[in-house]
């Protein structure tokens, strides 16, 4: 299944080595000594799995890869609940692992200084990864490594989650607007708001009750304020974007002030749940879903059934008890000025994936690991062999889609045939070559109209550590969250907005700029 890879724990002691291939060498008048030269001289790696329990050193999986590459894998465990500390400990006996992944940069900053990393020269990977490198290119444009470069040197195999950059978007009841007698998804914050009018006061669920709102929201970061309306006015609160070549910040940006006195006249319209201050997640998905709200803003994979990609909560939830509910999706409503977009991920969510210093001296051995890694990532033949096994065997095609074979259908004869319970990396998710594994081809079309609604602006610091934001960050954020409450509310009046930037520079939003800029220079406008 597609998901964001986050967070993700590193490797401790290997569990499990790998048999030869042959059989018993005895067997075979003279070739005993051979078959054991032959293993030794197979150059041996290294595979992570959080569930070691379930991969079989001699299954069917691990034996393609050792035949197709010729090496022998050890199976590392990998335990997400001590991450940092395993690593840390490993280095220091000198015996970390040949690579490991998803540290977030600080971390991967220490291993920088403390010269633990080996270099990973782009060159090389363009000549023995070429596939993995059109794919980062694709996503990060020419510079794929301006995240991971220090002092002229690359460390790291940058790994995106692309669904990120194009992810949220915005859901509306589309049975509701027929009923209420809407002939089309609204373009405008004009037309949104009409919607939003007939939502709330022509009954849309049919209970007779005056129950339900246009939309809700959450408070748990800034910029889960009601994105979409912010950005009708061409600003995105929480992340730092680029404008006319500076850096910007929503929050504090003219266009802020005139998204929050819409906010705050659909919040005494009673358009706006009055109860978003104090929703998180669950809040709000079980608004969505008891049907209280008719516009929701969310990962649009949310607003599809489940097959059709993973998740479909609202979706598959909401019609289970509301068979009729439908959803349509849109990039938010326009503004004045034409335009509109929502808060997005940036497609780096952590530092990717290293080597240990010890393969500079190993080139072989590193590029052997590259080529396995661009292959399980890349070939969709080898993918098929090691996540489903032998085709008409384990798994069939039916009408399109892969299906599995009786007894295969449980977990447990997959783990005793051997299908893939490893990890060789992972994080190099190619959505758009692996989505016939992850999409039921009825639902296909669907999926490809989904992903191309997403549009706006993502958060282009969020890869770079910045020690002032950190040091000013969390007073920052709670003097935003309550002032933009306030001024939603009419707690505070839309007038004292540039009274607000003001208070807010005072406190550290100006050192925070400042250095905001300075990264954003050095790494966006080198030479």
């Amino acid at each position: 299944m597609a998901q964001k890879v986050l967070g993700l724990a590193l490797l401790t002691t290997a569990i499990a080595g790998c048999s030869s291939d042959g059989g018993d060498p005895a067997s075979t008048p003279g070739a005993g000594a051979e078959a054991t030269q032959t293993q030794k001289e197979r150059m041996k790696l290294q595979f992570w799995s959080t569930t070691p329990e379930k991969v079989l050193p001699d299954g069917y999986a691990l034996k393609t890869i050792r035949d197709e590459f010729d090496v022998d894998i050890d199976i590392l465990s990998r335990n997400n609940e001590t991450y940092v500390q395993t690593l840390q400990l490993s280095i220091a006996s000198g015996e970390e692992p040949d690579w490991f992944s998803d540290l977030d940069f600080k971390d991967y900053d220490k291993l920088v200084d403390q010269e633990v990393l080996a270099e990973i020269p782009p060159e090389l990977l363009e000549e023995h990864a070429p596939k993995y490198m059109q794919w980062l290119k694709k996503e990060l444009g020419d510079d794929p490594f301006r995240y991971t470069m220090r002092n002229g040197k690359n460390y790291s195999m940058p790994s995106l989650w692309t669904l990120g950059p194009r992810g949220n978007v915005m859901g509306i009841r589309q049975d509701w607007l027929d009923k209420t007698g809407i002939a089309k998804v609204p373009e405008s914050l004009e037309e949104l708001e009409a919607a939003m009018l007939k939502f709330r006061n022509e009954d849309p669920d049919g209970n007779g009750k005056k129950d339900t709102y246009g939309m809700t929201g959450k408070t748990d970061a800034i910029e889960d304020f009601f994105s979409p309306v912010f950005g009708a006015y061409g600003v995105y609160p929480g992340i730092f974007t680029e404008k006319d070549g500076k850096i910007a910040l929503g929050e504090i940006e003219p266009g802020a002030k005139d998204a929050l006195a819409t906010l705050n006249e659909w919040y005494r319209e009673e358009l706006i749940d009055p109860e978003f201050v104090l929703n998180k997640n669950s809040n709000v998905d079980d608004k969505v879903i008891s049907e209280k709200v008719g516009v929701a803003t969310n990962f649009w994979w949310k607003f599809l059934p489940s097959d059709a990609f993973f998740g479909g909560i609202y979706f598959d939830k909401l019609t289970e008890k509301n068979p009729n509910a439908k959803w349509a999706t849109f990039s938010g409503p326009k503004g004045p000025n034409g335009d509109f977009g929502i808060v997005q991920s940036n497609p780096v969510l952590n530092s990717g994936l290293q080597f240990s210093k010890r393969l500079e001296q190993d080139r072989d051995k590193m590029i052997k690991y590259i080529q396995i890694f661009e292959a399980t990532s890349f070939d969709t033949a080898l993918y098929e062999r090691t996540k489903y096994g032998e085709e008409n065997k384990t798994y069939r095609r039916a009408d399109g889609d892969i299906e599995w074979i009786p007894p295969y259908d449980q977990e447990e004869e997959r783990v005793k045939y051997g299908i893939s319970f490893f990890n060789a990396p992972g994080s190099f998710n190619d959505y758009d070559l692996l989505a016939p594994y992850m999409t039921k081809s009825k639902h296909m079309t669907l999926r490809k109209e989904a992903e191309s609604v997403g549009k706006g602006k993502y958060n282009l610091l969020n890869p770079i550590q910045r020690p002032v934001f950190n040091e000013y960050k969390d007073r920052l954020d709670q003097f935003t969250k309550k002032n933009l409450v306030d001024f939603i509310t009419g707690k505070r009046p839309i007038g004292e907005f540039d009274k607000y930037v003001e208070e807010w520079k005072q406190i550290g939003g100006d050192k925070v700029l400042a250095e905001a800029q300075q990264k954003y220079d050095e790494i966006f406008k080198k030479e």
